[in-house]
């Protein structure tokens, strides 16, 4: 998945990707992305515990798009106050077309 979407982000955006939600974390400190797109189901950390602790250290400016197939993403987005949620399976384009709302500050 991480291969896709750095192919299909890498022409407009400059895209990082990690493989665990601690190495997200760790990326973090040292560079501020302005959206973080975030499966909520991985190892090592999962995508509940990355948001707790980024935004622990974080003036929350960046936006986060959760990207899953949990059971009803729309409550999970709000609780973790998400900027933009993308269910999974999704057409690449929706995704990519989430991204650019959320970017231009017109998420769901």
């Amino acid at each position: 998945m991480c291969d896709v979407l750095r192919e299909a982000l890498g022409d407009e955006y400059a895209v990082a990707t990690v493989p665990h939600g601690a190495a997200a974390l760790e990326l973090t400190k040292h560079h501020d992305p302005a959206v973080i797109l975030l499966d909520l189901r991985m190892p090592i950390m999962d995508g509940w515990s990355f948001v707790e602790q980024y935004r622990r250290h974080t003036d929350g400016a960046t936006k986060i798009v959760l990207i899953s197939g949990v059971p009803d993403l729309a409550s999970q987005a709000r609780r973790m106050v998400a900027d933009a949620y993308v269910e999974k399976p999704f057409y690449l384009e929706r995704l990519l077309a989430t991204v650019a709302l959320t970017l231009n500050g017109h998420a769901r």
